[in-house]
């Protein structure tokens, strides 16, 4: 049975809502709902802003936490490489010759700490990537297309939540919880300008909110005056990342 886009994001949603409670919505959410989704035993989620510059926001046990250091300490892996490239790196085998000539100080050592397969997804809007989603699995072996599915869907919505909750500087800095479709901010300003960014880049809402949240996150503006620049026809969007001078100014 195939399950369809919009289907799949509402299943998604409703898993992590079903580990909220009464807490804000958070990436440690997001971490404990996609491990058991996609068939993996367990997750992590670092920000990353440069190269070789890199916090670990939340690991759902030692493993991951493990595997993150070691990334780190190496300065290879799998990470790295989905940040880098902006693409999954997806590793069915860490024992295999291929990923252990790609990586050879850091598959080794993956697998001594207890991972046999390993998934990274970059949370990506447009040309920022502000974080990675890694999946960890004890015994090699492949997602399957569905789980692949699900771990796509919920690396989206880590990037929501990933802008909602964590500032520029890698600290605390937005209590706003992320809700379903994003636009959790009682702000007229950001409602209009989410739709004038839509028009711009011919994409929907949850798309054009998106990319404002990672404007804002990458030049460490508030997401308010970011969308005042928007409805000021300061700043314009376009479908291949970019965002500068609105021409029509």
């Amino acid at each position: 049975m195939v399950i369809k886009d919009e289907d799949r994001a509402s299943r998604v949603w409703s898993l992590i809502a079903g580990l909220v409670g009464a807490e804000a919505m958070s990436v440690g959410h997001v971490c404990r709902a996609v491990a058991p989704s996609a068939g993996t035993d367990g997750a992590a989620l670092s920000l990353v802003t440069a190269p070789g510059q890199r916090t670990l926001l939340y690991a759902t046990d030692e493993v991951a936490r493990r595997l993150d250091d070691l990334q780190f300490g190496l300065g290879e892996g799998p990470c790295m490489d989905a940040w880098t490239q902006g693409g999954p790196v997806l590793v069915a085998d860490l024992g295999s010759v291929g990923a252990g000539a790609r990586w050879p100080w850091f598959a080794a050592s993956a697998v001594a700490a207890g991972a046999g397969a390993l998934f990274a997804f970059p949370l990506q809007a447009g040309a920022i990537r502000p974080g990675v989603l890694v999946l960890h699995r004890a015994k090699p072996g492949p997602l399957s297309e569905e789980q692949l599915a699900d771990a796509l869907v919920f690396a989206r919505v880590a990037l929501t939540v990933t802008l909602d909750t964590v500032g520029s500087d890698g600290t605390d800095g937005r209590s706003t919880p992320a809700v379903p479709g994003g636009l959790g901010q009682d702000r007229a300003e950001v409602y209009q300008a989410t739709g004038m960014v839509a028009v711009q880049l011919n994409a929907d809402l949850d798309e054009a909110l998106a990319r404002l949240r990672a404007h804002a996150f990458a030049t460490g503006v508030s997401l308010a005056e970011i969308a005042q620049q928007v409805l000021d026809r300061v700043l314009r969007f376009t479908p291949d990342g970019a965002a500068g001078s609105d021409p029509d100014e």
